[in-house]
């Protein structure tokens, strides 16, 4: 009665289960270069033999035992025994996903900003660049007064350096897009680690204000 009872539970289980695969791993790739989707795997694979371990005793084993064949009687004593080692190694599994993030988490940490704020008595600007990590990104910047009032630019231009790479300084002229910032579009940046980040910007046609801090740019 308990094996035709528990059916339905089982199924429910397992359909949450592959919802929920779903939702955190977004990509069959994932399953196998992250370590997440390397432990889903795994776990995956022990479900399956329980339960066919499981359905093995149910359906072969369970009437002969019961019957009072000695044989399958210790047979089915091993298996249960397996079955519980399984389900131990089941539990270990789960508890690794505590220190493996799951792919879709990993992708929204790595679509998240990096921003820093630079302040000097000439000029101060809001910078930040989506994602934050090395790769194709945007740069998006808010310039101020020194004092917190409006700068009225007539050009900023973003400067990126890496002197310990030994590449050259990556500089683009940003736009004003109508919303108040000014941003670069199609900016790659090739390395992570600690970049020196310039704004240029044009005051006037005799005044060009320099600020500049550096910024931290993560491994994608």
């Amino acid at each position: 009665h308990f094996s035709r009872a528990i059916l339905p539970v089982v199924i429910l289980l397992a359909a949450s289960g592959v919802v929920l695969a779903i939702v955190q791993v977004q990509e069959p790739a994932a399953l196998v270069h992250t370590a997440y989707g390397r432990l889903l795997l795994l776990k995956l694979v022990l479900l399956l033999f329980l339960f066919t371990l499981a359905a093995v005793n149910r359906w072969t084993l369970t009437a002969p035992a019961q019957a009072g064949d000695t044989e399958v009687q210790r047979r089915l004593v091993r298996s249960i025994g397996i079955e519980v080692v399984i389900v131990l190694a089941i539990f270990g599994v789960a508890a690794g996903w505590r220190f493996t993030p799951p792919p879709r988490a990993l992708a929204i940490a790595a679509a998240q900003p990096v921003s820093i704020h630079i302040h000097t008595l000439e000029a101060m600007a809001d910078l930040s660049i989506t994602p934050g990590h090395a790769g194709e990104v945007a740069a998006s910047m808010v310039i101020m007064t020194g004092d917190f009032g409006p700068l009225e630019a007539k050009q900023v231009t973003l400067v990126l350096s890496k002197p310990d790479s030994g590449i050259e300084p990556i500089k683009r002229p940003a736009r004003k897009p109508g919303d108040g910032t000014w941003r670069v579009d199609n900016l790659v940046i090739p390395l992570p680690g600690r970049w020196k980040a310039r704004l240029d910007i044009l005051v006037s046609d005799f005044e060009m204000v320099k600020i500049e801090a550096p910024i931290e740019i993560k491994s994608d």
